[in-house]
Order: C-alpha cells, then structure tokens, then sequence
C-alpha cells in the first residue's frame, strides 16, 4: 500500500482559516470563500505562501510518505462566473496584479454600472478568465517546485497532480 499526503490546496485546515483571517480568499461578492467544506486560503500572498509550504514541508518531514498528492489546486467556481457567490479568485493580492496588468479591477466585472460589467461584453471577462487560468498554471508549477524541493530531504517522493477537467464546460 502506497501512502500519500493528499493536499486540497488552497484549503488548508480549519485551523489555519480560523488562525489567518486575513489571508483568506475572497468570492467576487467580496465574502470569505467558504466553499462547501473548502475553505480557500489566498496562495497568492506571499505570506500565506510561505506560511502554507512551511507547513506542507512539516507535514511531508514527520510521516514516511510515499508521495504528495496536490489535489484540485485551482479556482473554485462550479457555476462559472454567473455565480459570483462562487466565483474566485477576488483577494486584493489577484486584484492588484489582474487591475496592473489589465487597467481595471476584476470586481468590475460583476458591477452592472461598471463599463467592465460582463452584462455589457464578455471580453474582459475572458480577458480575466484567460489571466485566472494563468494564474492557476503558476501556482501548480510553484507547488510542483515546493514538493521538488522536499525531495532534498526524501528523494523517492512522488508526486501526483489532480486537477478536474473543465475541457468541456463552454463558459469557463
């Protein structure tokens, strides 16, 4: 039997969304993102990063894994962006780089008086939609390095990377 540290990043723990409020991932309604039984934490701060990967590197140095498995790391949003209630990533870190490079505040998008409204072109939501799934693609390849890096101290760690396919799903 193989034994393998399934992480469900950017949940953590229910103990780190309680000890770090300020670090928690925001829906496009400005709410916490508590998803179901996720609890998003924003990976995007450096701090919450660095935070998060000392604890995973913790976690992977007490027990004999055979592996880590980053399971579903990417942006919650099961009904697309229609559900702003869903919709993530929103943090003011996501929000300050998408607003640099893209000349507006992606919370615009779901303001209805707003000329970024998605009510009054889909353009920039696809402009925002292509830079979330950028966005998606960094922080795996920077986990994927973090787990990497563990492999110093445990070389035969393997490493899994889950990620639900979403080919399919026209609005996304």
């Amino acid at each position: 039997i193989q034994v393998y540290a399934w992480l469900e990043l950017p949940h953590v723990s229910e103990r780190f969304w309680e000890e770090h409020p300020e670090w928690r991932e925001k829906t496009a309604l400005g709410q916490d993102a508590q998803l179901d039984w996720r609890k998003l934490m924003n990976l995007t701060n450096r701090d919450a990063f660095a935070a998060v990967s000392a604890g995973v590197r913790d976690l992977t140095g007490r027990f004999d894994w055979d592996g880590v498995n980053l399971a579903e790391l990417y942006f919650e949003s099961l009904e697309g962006y229609p559900n702003p209630a869903r919709f993530t990533p929103m943090n003011e870190d996501v929000r300050a780089e998408f607003g640099q490079q893209a000349g507006f505040d992606p919370l615009d998008l779901f303001d209805t008086n707003s000329i970024w409204s998605v009510a009054k072109t889909a353009t920039p939501m696809a402009q925002f939609l292509q830079y979330r799934a950028e966005l998606a693609r960094r922080q795996q390849a920077e986990w994927i390095g973090e787990v990497e890096r563990m492999r110093d101290q445990k070389p035969w760690l393997d490493l899994v990377l889950t990620h639900v396919d979403d080919r399919f799903d026209t609005t996304m």
